[in-house]
């Protein structure tokens, strides 16, 4: 009796754990026996799972054992080619989505029904986003935002909400609101995938300031090509050029012919700095003796800060700096306009 008592709160409490979703999908336009399912991983850094389902006349079911809400990307073929449809797996939340891959009804647990409601207030104001160009994008970009917070607002306990946090302007503002659902584990993944994106922008809305034109290039020591350390302040009495590249960049590739022969024309004024990124040792010092690359390098570990503290968001990205180590110019990307600046500067 002992072990039969263990063994039932053990389940029941494998169950408070782990709950199936059940979504059952009847689609008129979906053709052919198959569809697949693609299941996010947590972090969203890609799938987790691939699956194929079986399709009977437009009819099929997900089922998904899990303690944590997640993303689904399920793909479907119609007459017009393949379709994608987003699909929230709850644990212990059923529902049933009927009508097209276009256009279709929500219905089941409270969540599915909040879902719908939320979607159809903000389906309309997202199918014009489509159709439009900037300036009308983004002022229904405000509107949509608008209404999503007012949805929020007036749901605040509804889980459907979660939804719409990814790229919302006051995600922050909108996850005290609905702090009941926000510290609900079974929402987790989601939250803190918000909570880390808004703590991304935070930082690099600081740094933004912090590197901006006139401002002290921040100094940073790494390993350079012989595994010495190398400081960027150590390079004081020049112009240094950041160079922050990898050898996967298609763009620095294509840039180093260019940037070779300015190297040669101002070297006695100037100095290269490449920062090599997301690459491994092996790959960096085979791209600088590949390309024949002259000037000092240092390589950039992953668990480094330096592209959080310089703001870096684009590869190629080349930030001039002072003698006395102030930054004078950043340039994102391979542009001549860059070339066009260093011969202004070196008159």
């Amino acid at each position: 009796m002992k072990n039969f008592l263990i063994l039932l709160f053990l389940f029941l409490l494998g169950e408070s754990v782990f709950a199936q979703c059940i979504i059952k999908a009847d689609l008129k336009d979906v053709k052919g026996d198959t569809a697949f399912i693609q299941i996010f991983k947590p972090d969203f850094t890609g799938y987790e799972k691939t699956d194929t389902l079986k399709v009977k006349k437009g009819k099929f079911t997900i089922k998904k054992n899990d303690s944590k809400m997640r993303l689904a990307i399920c793909r479907v073929k119609t007459a017009e080619g393949e379709k994608r449809l987003s699909m929230y797996l709850v644990p212990g939340e059923n529902g049933t989505v009927k009508g097209t891959t276009e256009k279709n009804v929500w219905t089941g647990s409270q969540f599915y029904k909040d879902y719908q409601a939320l979607d159809d207030v903000t389906s309309p104001i997202q199918e014009k986003m489509y159709e439009i160009v900037d300036p009308i994008y983004n002022g229904l970009k405000e509107q949509l935002d608008a209404t999503k917070m007012d949805f929020i607002n007036a749901h605040p306990n509804s889980g459907a909400c979660v939804t719409v946090l990814m790229g919302l302007k006051d995600a922050e503002k909108a996850l005290e609101i609905m702090s009941n659902v926000a510290t609900d584990s079974k929402y987790a993944y989601f939250v803190d995938y918000v909570k880390a994106d808004i703590e991304r922008k935070k930082i690099h809305e600081a740094a933004l300031k912090n590197v901006g034109e006139g401002k002290m290039a921040p100094d940073f020591t790494l390993k350079s090509i012989d595994g010495t350390d190398l400081s960027l302040s150590s390079l004081r009495g020049k112009y240094v050029i950041l160079d922050f590249w990898g050898s996967w960049c298609i763009w620095c590739i294509k840039g180093f012919p260019e940037m070779k022969t300015y190297y040669e024309k101002y070297s006695n004024r100037m100095e290269i700095l490449g920062v090599d990124c997301s690459d491994t040792e092996e790959k960096w010092k085979a791209a600088v003796a590949k390309h024949e690359l002259k000037w000092k390098h240092v390589y950039n570990p992953k668990d480094s800060k330096i592209l959080e503290m310089y703001a870096i968001t684009g590869f190629p990205t080349k930030i001039v700096i002072d003698p006395e180590g102030k930054i004078v110019k950043t340039v994102v990307g391979e542009d001549p306009a860059f070339y066009t600046f260093l011969d202004e500067l070196f008159q």
